[in-house]
């Protein structure tokens, strides 16, 4: 039998197959779309790939602009304008999962990094955007009710924006019952009277928390109890937003 003489250097490359050493990878995930004021969690995974246990592994999560942090798990502290989780020793193999919640407070696009070290480093980021919403509120109030046949009342609109962003587009339309006829009106656009119809140009924009009224006055023609009524459209909605009032014509 012969025997065989194997390179030093041709088994150091065999020992260095045999044993590549720790690679941490790191994935990291997050909503793509949250509104202002909701919570979102940021998910993040390290991995140990590699052959061999990777020490002092510490993982560091940037707190990005447009969110406040509220908490973190697995021992996860805040430092600065970061996140940190030491998780000392991650053997061949093992995985940890780490989260960490946050609150929008900002409309725009929020992009996290967070950052995986031992005796290496690697990255992993994701984005969200970060909307709000308008929600409008639609009122309205007659005064005097009742009213004496042929005297004259007002209808107070008031049209609020209790969301948190901006609302577009939007068109106020009364309608008066038979036994009403139009006097005139006030509001934050120009009204048109049209048979029994009264409607505002359109309003290009009302601010999150914002509100603006609208007033039309009209004469009593006729006795009995009544509804006039309010349809409000924008560009937000997809159906119209209705509202009556009850007023009492006496003779």
């Amino acid at each position: 039998m012969k025997s065989m003489t194997i390179p030093i250097a041709i088994l150091a490359a065999w020992a260095s197959v045999a044993s590549a050493g720790p690679n941490v990878e790191i994935t990291k995930s997050c909503p793509g779309l949250r509104y202002l004021g909701r919570n979102a969690t940021f998910e993040i995974t390290v991995t140990n790939r590699g052959d061999a246990a990777a020490q002092n592994v510490v993982v560091t999560d940037v707190i990005s602009g447009g969110v406040q942090f509220l908490s973190a798990d697995n021992g996860g502290v805040r430092e600065g304008a970061n996140l940190v989780w030491r998780l000392g020793t991650l053997d061949a193999g093992q995985s940890r999962q780490l989260s960490a919640t946050f609150r929008c407070d900002q409309i725009g696009a929020v992009r996290n990094t967070a950052t995986v070290t031992y005796c290496a480093e690697s990255q992993a980021s994701c984005a969200m955007e970060v909307k709000g919403i308008p929600a409008i509120l639609l009122e309205c109030v007659d005064d005097p009710d009742p009213i004496e046949l042929n005297s004259s009342l007002t209808y107070t609109i008031t049209v609020t924006n209790q969301g948190t962003a901006i609302g577009t587009g939007i068109v106020i339309k009364c309608t008066l019952p038979a036994e009403q006829e139009y006097v005139s009106s006030t509001g934050p656009t120009q009204a048109t009277s049209a048979g029994k119809d009264v409607t505002y140009a359109t309003l290009a924009t009302l601010a999150a928390g914002a509100n603006t009224v609208y007033k039309v006055t009209v004469k009593g023609i006729g006795v009995g109890d009544v509804r006039f009524r309010v349809e409000l459209n924008s560009d937000q909605i997809t159906s119209p937003v209705m509202e009556t009032e009850s007023t009492h014509i006496y003779d």
